[in-house]
């Protein structure tokens, strides 16, 4: 390319993709690590999603093969030849489809995610088009870079209709059409989808925050994760994208072009491998909120202890129950206003007995409704982790 006179030095072309190279060589080290983590830690995952993760990773490893061949064949092969110094290896064009192919994939797995988690289809079924036209997109990209077999010519604005599809011609009426924005579209709609896919995730899991730290704890740890995974990859396509617009003249966006596609592969992982440490957290802090609801209980519960009433007397114990109780009840109203009718319609312990007094039978209606309520508190947190 340097011969073209459209790049002054070779090694903001060579160094460039050897870089990037070395870098997303790197990434693919890590895919194989969480692959492994992935197939130990949830050997009773879906079919499915095995199956997906073996694709990505199995896709993941030809791009990697590709991009070394190709940087073998432009600096080794090549180096002794300057007038194919300009040529573009089929396997470095061919990397683009891979790439496109992997974005797809892991795309339509967070789009199948904010299905689940929305239940509405009309808000996940945007990203699986848009996604769908990144991937198209690339597809062209590909056939362009192959058939052009130049980087000065790649970096020029795309051929003509006439020259690409002449059979085209006579039903579109064209003359002259640029195809210099089929990779700039391609890019940026990757760019696009991961920032819709992050947003609408960051926005749905907050507005699921509740009262309970439990549900709080994992829905931040859900939004981390999220803005972590969704940002990387969204920021470094984005730099891809600029310097595709601003320096066509070397192939940095390359070199940041090769490593997009190990970062959408991580990040799928990340997601999948994360689920069991979530788990573990949710928990602890089940236990420290049933803790917190067991104070506020009527001594005859089973959460309550009566050694502590021994120790406490039957005065303070009555005083902290009384104040927890009121607090206790106010937040699980928050949490399902329709648990009061279901009480009425009860008629499970319902009926108190003779002996007991008018204060035992609506203490024992607020525990009943406060260990209900911890309960329903476990089955959304454990149906959280499981959609994410």
């Amino acid at each position: 390319m340097a011969a073209s006179g459209d790049v002054t030095t070779v090694a903001t072309v060579y160094g460039a993709i050897l870089l990037g190279t070395c870098f997303a060589s790197s990434l693919t080290g890590i895919v194989f690590v969480q692959c492994v983590l992935y197939y130990k830690l949830y050997p009773g995952d879906y079919g499915w999603t095995k199956f997906l993760v073996f694709v990505v990773w199995a896709l993941d490893m030809i791009h990697t093969i590709l991009i070394v061949v190709a940087v073998w064949q432009s600096i080794i092969t090549n180096f002794d030849s300057p007038q194919n110094m300009d040529s573009i290896p089929s396997a470095l064009g061919l990397s683009v489809a891979v790439t496109a192919a992997i974005t797809f994939l892991v795309h339509c797995f967070f789009a199948n995610r904010i299905r689940r988690l929305t239940k509405r289809w009309y808000i996940a079924a945007p990203v699986v088009f848009l996604a769908f036209l990144r991937l198209l997109s690339a597809c062209v990209s590909t056939s362009e870079i192959i058939r052009l077999k130049l980087y000065s010519e790649f970096i020029k604005p795309y051929p003509s209709v006439r020259q690409s599809f002449p059979l085209l011609l006579p039903l579109t009426g064209l003359n002259q059409y640029n195809f210099k924005w089929i990779f700039t579209t391609g890019v940026t709609l990757s760019a696009s989808v991961e920032f819709i896919i992050t947003t609408t995730m960051i926005i749905f899991l907050g507005s699921r925050k509740t009262g309970f730290a439990s549900m709080n704890h994992i829905i931040n740890s859900l939004i981390l994760y999220t803005l972590e995974t969704g940002g990387i990859t969204c920021l470094v396509t984005i730099a891809s994208l600029i310097c595709w617009l601003t320096m066509r003249h070397n192939l940095i966006f390359l070199g940041m072009h090769f490593a997009i596609a190990k970062l959408y592969a991580n990040s799928l992982l990340a997601t999948l491998n994360t689920r069991k440490r979530l788990r573990v957290d949710r928990m602890y802090s089940s236990e420290r909120d049933q803790n917190a609801l067991n104070v506020g209980l009527p001594p005859h519960s089973p959460g309550r202890s009566r050694i502590s009433q021994r120790i406490l007397g039957p005065t303070a114990t009555q005083k902290s129950m009384q104040l927890n109780v009121n607090v206790e009840t106010t937040v699980v109203s928050r949490i399902d206003e329709r648990f009061d009718d279901d009480l009425e319609h009860d008629d499970v312990d319902a009926t108190p007995t003779e002996t007991s007094t008018a204060f035992d039978k609506d203490e024992h209606f607020k525990g009943l409704h406060l260990r209900n309520s911890s309960d329903r508190i476990d089955r959304i947190d454990e149906k959280t982790v499981e959609l994410a």
